[in-house]
């Protein structure tokens, strides 16, 4: 694969209602002396709701308190990255957050308004298992995992997994396709994709990805598929969807393959989660100890297995894993959306979405 930055890399299930919950590890003696910092206090984390934090809770944060049992753990859960964004500027001058796992096009934007603060080996000393190019070349937070967008698909009524992003136009399928639309990161990747697979430039213009995507309006079911795009195919409500692929391997297994995952030929685009300290982290040191605990070969490997989320390190991974998250040696074709350019345009794709696709 070329180099990839972080700012060039593109950008989640949401399903359930924002909670927090506290975890504590078994108390008793402390656990292991490592490089971090201190290993007591609480900590508070920000991170995705629904199966994203019980497999994360289970795979991460409890291996992690049984390490180091002298912390605590306060887990807020978020529906989005600008959500958690939102939470965090809330905050003020009493700030509670010590971790955030998020979006990267949306910890770039925390960076840029110093709600986040950098850090390095002698820190963290697990950065150094980071592939250079998941690294932040100011030093803030690093990719901690990727995975992509996939074409959703019933297999039952689609044996073989599609090769391109046109069979969501076959008229076969009317009615039959779920898209979550902007702001949402899909709607914004599709519109990313549908520009490639008309050979459109979207850095010059989405004049012709939006008209082709108005044509795809007469098929969509719902613009917001409830309870959530896996199930909608799962139940039958949908045959066709757009989603992410870690949530898709899951919920593949979960419904005994009644769920297919396919990367079509004309691309796809990363979705990227960095693990970031907080400018006003409460407890900077025993935050320091669990991103370097995140960051472990222990940590990546066992979320790998767990949800399907590709490391940011060398973790090496078992094939029949290996085989199922998103690849990152080239073998992928991944189409490059520079963050920082995007965020100057997400509001106008937005707003052409709702006037110009959902509502034309």
């Amino acid at each position: 694969m070329s180099a990839l930055t972080r700012r060039r890399i593109a950008a989640a299930l949401a399903a359930s209602v924002a909670g927090t919950t506290v975890l504590a590890g078994c108390g008793g003696q402390s656990g292991p002396a490592t490089d971090a910092g201190p290993e007591s206090g609480t900590i508070s984390i920000i991170g995705y709701a629904s199966i994203w934090e019980e497999q994360y809770r289970e795979a991460v944060i409890d291996p992690f308190l049984e390490k180091y049992p002298d912390i605590q753990i306060n887990y807020v859960s978020k529906r989005s990255s600008a959500e958690m964004l939102s939470a965090i500027q809330s905050e003020g001058g009493r700030p509670t957050t010590d971790v955030a796992i998020m979006d990267i096009s949306v910890s770039d934007s925390g960076n840029a308004q110093d709600l986040f603060t950098t850090f390095d080996e002698s820190d963290v000393p697990n950065l150094a298992n980071v592939k250079e190019e998941f690294l932040d070349a100011d030093g803030f937070g690093p990719t901690l995992q990727l995975d992509a967008v996939g074409l959703l698909y019933d297999t039952e009524v689609i044996p073989d997994a599609p090769t391109s992003w046109e069979v969501l136009w076959d008229d076969e399928y009317a009615g039959k396709v779920s898209v979550v639309a902007p702001p949402s990161g899909l709607g914004i990747n599709l519109t990313a994709i549908t520009s490639e697979m008309l050979g459109e430039d979207f850095t010059q213009s989405v004049d012709e990805s939006i008209a082709k995507l108005t044509e795809l309006a007469p098929n969509v079911q719902s613009w917001a598929p409830n309870p959530d795009e896996y199930q909608s195919v799962i139940t039958g409500q949908t045959v066709l969807g757009l989603g992410q692929n870690a949530r898709g391997q899951y919920y593949a297994d979960d419904s005994d393959g009644k769920l297919g995952v396919a990367f079509p030929e004309e691309g796809t685009v990363y979705q990227i989660n960095t693990i970031n300290l907080s400018a006003s982290a409460p407890n900077p040191e025993a935050a320091k100890t669990f991103i370097d605990y995140a960051l472990s070969d222990e940590a990546q490997t066992a979320f790998a297995k767990a949800l399907f989320y590709a490391p940011s390190t060398d973790a090496e991974l078992p094939a029949e894993v290996a085989d199922r998250v998103v690849q990152t040696d080239g073998s992928m074709k991944i189409i490059d959306i520079d963050q920082e350019w995007l965020a100057g345009v997400r509001d106008e794709w937005t707003d052409r979405w709702k006037r110009e696709i959902i509502g034309g």
